[in-house]
């Protein structure tokens, strides 16, 4: 499950070394699984430790109980408040990623159009 919080973009799967009752929350950056941590400390009483993966697909890792993880997810959607996610970093980075996207297609669509 990918999750976009203004405290950062996770990854959220159940995979080794989980247990049936963990989640491995991943992170390509390191300051978003910090204010996890922070975050779970403070509210939850979890002190998770961030894992350093630099050769794995997501860079920053972090073992979180399920139940933790689902207190987190309700807090967050219970504490919504913005009226607008356009004024956060994942936003602006999904938004550069789409805008890549579309210039690709157009690109492919133009040499297409140079070998009929």
């Amino acid at each position: 499950m990918w999750l976009y919080l203004t405290t950062g973009f996770y990854s959220v799967v159940n995979n080794v070394p989980c247990q049936e009752d963990e989640l491995l929350v991943r992170a390509r950056s390191k300051v978003d699984l910090d204010n996890l941590q922070v975050i779970l400390k403070t509210k939850y009483q979890f002190d998770g430790e961030v894992l350093d993966t630099p050769k794995a697909d997501y860079a920053y890792r972090m073992i979180v109980p399920r139940q933790t993880f689902a207190s987190f997810i309700s807090s967050a959607v219970n504490n919504l408040v913005y009226d607008n996610f356009k004024n956060s970093k994942c936003w602006e980075a999904m938004y550069k990623w789409q805008q890549d996207l579309n210039r690709g297609k157009q690109d492919s669509y133009h040499r297409q159009k140079q070998f009929q």
